[in-house]
C-alpha cells in the first residue's frame, strides 16, 4: 500500500482495495481495525475517514453494513479510485 501524494479518498479506496484482496477477493466483510486506527494507518483523521466512507457510499461504490462492516458495491470504481 504506497500512499505517497494520494489524497483521503485514493488513501481510503487503496486500503479497501488491499483489505479486500487479503481477504481472497471478498466483497462484503469486516473491516480488520476501527475508522480512528484506519486513520491512524493512512495519516488522515477519524473524521476525515468517516466523510470518505460516506461519500464513498453516496457515490454507491461502497455500502456501510455497520460501524466494521462494508460490502464493495463497485469493485472497478473503487479500484479506479485507489489509483
Amino acid at each position: 500500500l504506497v500512499l505517497g501524494r494520494q489524497n483521503a479518498i485514493e488513501r481510503v479506496a487503496a486500503f479497501l482495495v488491499d483489505m479486500a484482496e487479503r481477504q481472497g477477493g471478498l466483497r462484503q466483510g469486516d473491516l480488520p481495525m476501527s475508522r480512528a486506527d484506519i486513520g491512524d494507518y493512512l495519516g488522515l483523521t477519524i473524521e476525515t475517514v468517516s466523510r470518505v466512507f460516506t461519500r464513498l457510499q453516496d457515490k454507491g461504490v461502497i455500502r456501510l453494513l455497520n460501524l466494521r462492516s462494508i460490502e464493495i458495491v463497485k469493485q472497478d470504481a473503487l479500484q479506479y479510485m485507489s489509483e
